[in-house]
């Protein structure tokens, strides 16, 4: 399983350091935020450094006001009804352009966030597939799954997306689902059993899975053989919120705290407790292991007091998705049993390291996976009860 970077707000550059650390990857592009001037220039730099490049039409919301996404030609500026009846000829004309301009990897084709899944909803997405024929026929094909949080709870509905997938004309898919909640970590374990389930059962299609706004929680999503998981900087690009995709005037000052991301624990932590952890010789502890050091944590464990290194919102990005990018790489295993046992392992590791950080007063807060762990093993158990046998079987050849 791959990472993608997921770009959002200050993420261009973070995401051109990315590609030249590991030699390649993958970037999706967020038309809102990035101009339509400077789009083909940053795309030809993504290039450059061996990226691939993949256009996040971002029109999950058309009846909310993004201003920098009206900016693009192809985004609808009336007539919304009849988009949402499947009148998306001139929005995919323009959008067949620009992936064009741009040589972007594939098409991802647009589509509205989903409150119920039927047969509308079903024809308006063969009618915008049907459109790229039209005007992109050389291009491959990836469709926009965008799902309520509602649709991602009902297991019918999971049920019907799959049937629907597999009559589509399209090389895989772009999985977004609404976070359930108003919390960064989801407990809810049938949301991520479910999401599990609908990757797999397009994944049996032999069509690739992009899974985006993703954290480090789905991770286990390897478990289903997704081909990716996108994810970005700030918590916007780690959880699909609808906030994120409207324009809201804001004048109250950032009081955001720096995070580090402790991957064997699943947690992250803010810097203070960092330097408790230090006092108590508990800080090896939370170093990253051999195969996820890199330059923009080693400050922290080299000998000074965590807080007075400069570690900086700039840095904790950085180590976290190129952290997130290592776990993404060792997640599928040859097996489907193995698969699951290395994350089953992870879940066991976490949960003992957590445990010994807690009693001595080193916790994650709202970050800290303690509470998660067994949302992520119930859903695991669920997600095994249905799939274990195909997957154990097709595992090779998905």
């Amino acid at each position: 399983m791959e990472l993608f970077i997921q770009m959002g707000h200050g993420t261009q550059s973070l995401a051109l350091e990315h590609l030249d650390e590991f030699g390649e990857g993958t970037i999706i592009i967020s038309p809102m935020n990035i101009l339509p001037k400077n789009m083909k220039n940053y795309v030809s730099k993504v290039h450059k450094k061996n990226g691939k490049v993949i256009i996040d039409p971002q029109l999950y919301y058309p009846r909310q006001f993004q201003k920098k996404l009206t900016q693009y030609t192809y985004w609808p500026q009336d007539n919304i009804t009849s988009l949402e009846l499947g009148q998306f000829d001139k929005v995919v004309k323009e959008l067949s352009m620009l992936n064009k301009e741009c040589n972007a990897d594939v098409f991802l084709l647009p589509s509205i966030t989903a409150k119920k899944v039927d047969d509308l909803w079903d024809k308006v997405q063969r009618m915008i597939i049907e459109n790229a024929k039209q005007y992109a026929l050389d291009m491959g094909y990836i469709h926009t799954v965008a799902l309520s949080s509602d649709v991602v709870n009902d297991e019918t509905q999971i049920e019907k997306v799959i049937s629907y997938v597999e009559e589509w004309d399209v090389e895989g898919v772009y999985i977004v689902c609404e976070h359930p909640g108003k919390y960064y970590l989801i407990d809810r374990p049938l949301w991520v059993s479910n999401i599990m389930s609908l990757v797999a059962g397009i994944k049996r299609q032999q069509k690739k899975v992009i899974v985006g706004y993703a954290s480090h929680q789905l991770l286990c999503m390897a478990l289903a053989k997704c081909d990716a998981i996108a994810s970005g900087n700030f918590l916007n690009l780690r959880w699909f919120q609808p906030e994120h995709f409207e324009t809201i005037d804001e004048n109250q000052p950032s009081r955001r705290a720096v995070w580090y991301y402790c991957p064997q624990a699943l947690s992250e932590y803010k810097i203070p407790f960092l330097d408790i952890a230090k006092r108590m010789k508990l800080l090896d502890r939370i170093e990253p292991p051999d195969i996820m050091k890199n330059s923009h944590s080693e400050m922290l464990f080299k000998g000074s007091l965590p807080s007075s290194t400069g570690f900086s919102e700039k840095e904790a990005f950085r180590h976290y998705l190129y952290c997130l990018r290592k776990q993404c790489q060792g997640s599928v295993r040859s097996t489907y049993q193995e698969t699951k046992n290395a994350h089953l392992v992870m879940l066991a590791t976490a949960e003992q390291l957590l445990a010994g950080l807690s009693e001595k007063g080193i916790r994650g807060q709202d970050r800290d996976f303690t509470e998660i762990l067994d949302v992520n093993r119930a859903a695991i158990a669920a997600f095994d009860m249905a799939y274990k046998f195909p997957l154990s079987q097709e595992w090779k050849n998905l």
